[in-house]
């Protein structure tokens, strides 16, 4: 065990979680103290807490390569192998504990993140291959749909009509954009809802130019172990639907219309009950995904009513809070 602390990665891997842990601290009291309320500033202060710690460990060992020893641990803030060698229960040092909760993020990360994501994509391949089976209602819903498109910045011909009687909507990125939606959705959603719903997904694909998330995403696979990585990339996630609101009121300048569609689009009561789901673990796990996935659409449409302006003075609170990170993490080790 001793070893493996005191290896390269073994210090890399540790201190990537501990510093993951004090910069998410001090960001969140950076956007409480500054008031800091706009999802893209909010999303620059996140990204703080998942780019640093992949950074932090070889710029520190570059500024002072001794830095891990001895006679610098006994000065610093706080030195993780005077905690790691502590005993819990029967005899089980405080190192174990860690490592376990770095194998069980990894599994969680494989499980609800990368598996999910193929499969997403599966499916979306198999679902632009999806026609409208009826002539009839085929022409009134493309009328529908060119109806809701026509003041938006997106060619109606980038819409594609699944043949789905569930409310589905997406979009894919790219050199052709596309978005995708259900005939279940064309038929549930009135024009106006329909345009929103449109306008909030010409937000991701204009947001796609400017990948954040990818590259977030690039270095939330390089920290799959660290569980305060997943937690931030999620607040991230979250913070780019609100981004995309933004955008579709501004495009279509009906933020009721938006805050209906969003509010049909949460999942029925019955999806995240659990005496109703099936048993096990994948009910349960289905449960708490739908549960999760209303919690944040509730956020969502109560957030859209209200007026929001933007945080124009961020850039000193930011230089503060990185100078913070940065400051006080060197002396973590």
């Amino acid at each position: 065990m001793n070893t493996l602390i005191s290896s390269y990665w073994g210090m890399y891997a540790i201190q990537a979680v501990l510093h993951s842990a004090i910069a998410s601290v001090i960001v969140d009291f950076a956007l409480i103290a500054w008031d800091m309320r706009t999802p893209h500033v909010k999303q620059r202060f996140r990204f703080m807490v998942i780019f640093l710690p992949v950074a932090s460990f070889p710029f520190y060992q570059l500024i002072l390569p001794s830095r891990g020893n001895v006679y610098f641990r006994l000065e610093s803030l706080l030195d993780s192998n005077k905690w790691f060698f502590l005993e819990l229960w029967e005899g089980i040092p405080m190192f174990a504990v860690f490592i376990g909760i770095l194998l069980f993020t990894s599994i969680i990360f494989i499980i609800q993140e990368l598996v999910p994501i193929v499969l997403d994509i599966l499916e979306q391949m198999r679902g632009a291959n999806e026609t409208v089976a009826d002539e009839v209602e085929e022409e009134s819903m493309v009328q529908k749909v060119l109806s809701a498109m026509e003041d938006l910045p997106l060619d109606e011909k980038s819409v594609e009509i699944l043949n789905d009687e569930d409310l589905a909507l997406f979009s894919s990125t790219g050199l052709n954009p596309r978005i995708y939606v259900s005939t279940g959705l064309i038929k549930s959603f009135s024009t106006e809802h329909l345009q929103a719903a449109f306008a909030h997904e010409i937000g991701h694909i204009q947001r796609s130019r400017k990948p954040v998330l990818i590259f977030g995403y690039i270095l939330r696979v390089f920290m799959l172990y660290n569980p305060i990585a997943m937690i931030e990339f999620r607040k991230l996630v979250e913070e780019e639907e609100k981004v995309c609101d933004d955008i579709a009121v501004s495009l279509t300048g009906k933020p009721e219309a938006l805050f209906e569609a969003v509010d049909m689009l949460r999942p029925a009561p019955e999806d995240y009950n659990l005496d109703k789901n099936p048993r096990g673990i994948r009910g349960i796990a289905s449960a708490l995904e739908h549960y999760s996935h209303d919690v944040l659409m509730k956020k969502r449409a109560r957030r859209i009513r209200q007026h929001h302006q933007d945080d124009p003075y961020w850039g000193i609170p930011y230089f503060v809070t990185l100078v913070l990170i940065v400051g006080i993490n060197y002396f973590v080790v």
